[in-house]
């Protein structure tokens, strides 16, 4: 329930117990001072702070009409010196009617007019101040929702543009490797090899059925991640025949981890582009999804942290140093640093002495 709704029941509930706590006092001053303490002349006399409960109320929604800020300040002011000297006086009119009335009710021959007298005597100046006290607590609960109004706009403004951000980078990666695959069918076919190519559309068929149903939203289990990387190896594994090998090593227990979908496949597709392609020897991929651990010796889980580790047996060392891999790790670790900050990493790693790079991938441990 916002500040705005809880405000309005607030009220009579705060005039009350002002009500009740002013009369105790009455009786606490009585016992301290040893004279008798008559509850219903204590309640006559208190009986003007439940008059605030419709004050305030009329105060509240002045102040929403006339607030106190630019423009024409100078004009709302003197607005609100105008309203409060008449809110004072008709304040004091009618407590003064309910006064009478009551006292006159317990045998009281009490007049009126002996009644407002002594109230514009010694309240009207009380009757002024509160208006302004009234009506500066307004103002300080307006100045705090503008306040959260504030932060929820821009929360939702960064949201917004971190999910189009979010979408830019994915609508970016999807077509590179559609049009990947698409030149792969072609040649293919170029080369003849329509049984190939038909097995390489229908597999691109089932990969692209299972990203529209799985992979919606910012994260997805990685159980989805790997079956879709699956389908990939699949696909590539008809061009490249005995030249590729590839294996997964995953933690039974992280399947059901939330990852950001299409994360693992642009690394594998720049492994194989960057370190099998280009080379005749035979190419080995491994992809390893295992806890965060410290480094040492006695090396332990960090909790709430998940490592992705894609490892290939390609580029040589000396080439690794000055290399460029693409757009596919640049989007990636864009990605990483979108949704989850300084707690998103991408680390690219040389097998040294052996041939070959490591990606690393670090991120929250979401389940």
């Amino acid at each position: 329930m916002s500040l705005s709704k809880i405000k309005y029941w607030l009220i009579p509930i705060f005039w009350v117990v002002v009500t009740i706590l002013m009369t105790a006092q009455d009786y606490i001053a009585s016992q301290l001072r040893d004279y008798p303490f008559y509850l219903v002349e204590s309640l006559i006399f208190k009986i003007k702070w439940l008059v605030y409960i419709p004050i305030t109320f009329l105060v509240f929604e002045i102040g929403k009409r006339f607030p106190i800020k630019q423009p024409k300040l100078i004009t709302k002011l003197s607005i609100h010196i105008a309203i409060s000297l008449i809110i004072s006086i008709l304040s004091l009119c009618f407590t003064s009617v309910i006064m009478t009335y009551l006292w006159q009710k317990t045998g009281d021959t009490i007049q009126y007019h002996n009644v407002l007298k002594k109230m514009i005597s010694t309240a009207f100046l009380n009757e002024f101040v509160n208006y302004w006290l009234i009506l500066g607590v307004h103002n300080g609960i307006s100045i705090f929702e503008e306040y959260q109004q504030a932060k929820i706009d821009k929360s939702k403004l960064e949201k917004q543009l971190s999910e189009s951000k979010l979408n830019a980078l994915k609508m970016q990666l999807q077509p590179h490797f559609l049009f990947n695959t698409h030149h792969n069918i072609i040649g293919l076919m170029q080369k003849g090899d329509t049984e190939k190519a038909t097995q390489m559309l229908m597999k691109l068929s089932d990969l692209l059925r299972l990203s529209l149903k799985e992979n919606i939203g910012d994260l997805v289990p990685l159980r989805n991640e790997i079956q879709l990387l699956s389908l990939y190896f699949e696909i590539i594994k008809i061009r490249f025949e005995e030249r590729l090998s590839y294996q997964f090593l995953i933690d039974k227990h992280l399947e059901n981890a939330l990852v950001p979908p299409m994360l693992l496949q642009p690394i594998v597709e720049n492994a194989i582009k960057y370190g099998i392609e280009p080379y005749a020897k035979r190419g080995e991929i491994e992809v390893r999804v295992e806890p965060l651990l410290t480094p040492g010796r006695a090396s332990s889980p960090i909790r709430g942290k998940l490592k992705l580790i894609i490892k290939d047996n390609g580029i040589d060392n000396q080439s690794f140093t000055n290399f460029n891999f693409g757009i596919g790790l640049s989007n990636t670790q864009h990605r990483l640093e979108t949704l989850f900050g300084k707690d998103g990493q991408l680390n690219i790693i040389s097998n040294e002495p052996q041939s070959g790079i490591t990606v690393e991938l670090t991120m929250p441990l979401i389940k």
